[in-house]
């Protein structure tokens, strides 16, 4: 089941409106779904018949029945329990991308200078990942107020790489700065949780991130496979050992200064 949605929820933004009801009534309740007919979900998202079934070949799937088929595969699974076993199969997905992620550690080892956006909690994201970049040596800044984002890309010469996060894919302000850059000649790295969209269209490497809205989870902001990929990509640079000295180097300057204020780990 756990491919089925990420299929859906990857296709998401190219879905028409009628369409994206029945996205949300799957995404929501995969168990629920598993188990109706096609006439009780079209009563239930407020769509034909016809368009249901042209949802499910939008989904990879050659029917309704097919489509049934792969969410009962994964429906057992109820309450809480099935929330966890929801979350671990999103998750178990994002780990084994590891092609993606080796093609995402090639630009940023080859990259001159980093450039991290993001807005609202995703600039959360874009400061963490930037403020552990930074203290293994990487020339690299976090990017968070739109009018600075235009600036910056403005500025930006072969060599560079822009690590984009943004959810959906389709911030205006963001695609306007990370198209610039583009132009300009720079890389571009997404992290995001939508396929088909805009940004995943600039993209050179995409990661992909869990968008808890479309998982049935409660969105609180900065969501941990964010988290997860920022220590990821920390961890793997950190088996290096010219940068795990780097690392070092800036804890004992932290330390010599006495500023308790600032992370060491």
């Amino acid at each position: 089941m756990a491919s089925l949605l990420k299929e859906i929820q990857s296709i998401y933004s190219s879905l028409s409106q009628k369409e994206k009801n029945i996205a949300d009534y799957i995404l929501s309740d995969p168990d629920g779904a598993s188990h109706s007919s096609i006439q009780e979900m079209a009563e239930k998202t407020g769509v034909s018949v016809s368009t249901i079934t042209r949802f499910a070949k939008k989904a990879s799937c050659t029917s309704f029945v097919e489509m049934k088929v792969k969410l009962a595969s994964g429906s057992e699974k109820t309450g809480e329990e099935g929330i966890e076993h929801t979350l671990s199969s999103s998750y178990r997905e994002m780990l084994s991308d590891n092609q993606a992620f080796d093609q995402v550690m090639t630009l940023l080892r080859e990259a001159k200078r980093l450039f991290i956006y993001g807005l609202g909690s995703s600039g959360l994201a874009a400061q963490e990942l930037n403020y552990r970049l930074s203290r293994m040596g990487f020339v690299s800044e976090a990017v968070t107020d739109p009018h600075l984002m235009v600036i910056k890309s403005t500025l930006q010469q072969p060599g560079d790489v822009i690590i984009a996060f943004s959810r959906s894919g389709q911030t205006v302000d963001l695609l306007q700065s990370v198209s610039k850059g583009k132009e300009k000649g720079a890389k571009l790295i997404a992290l995001t949780a939508f396929g088909n969209t805009p940004l995943t269209k600039l993209s050179d490497a995409i990661l992909w991130t869990i968008h808890p809205a479309r998982n049935n989870f409660l969105l609180t902001g900065l969501d941990m496979s964010m988290l997860y990929l920022i220590d990821r990509i920390s961890l793997h640079f950190l088996s290096e050992p010219e940068r795990e000295a780097k690392y070092l180097e800036t804890v004992e300057a932290i330390t010599s200064t006495g500023i308790s204020s600032v992370k060491k780990n």
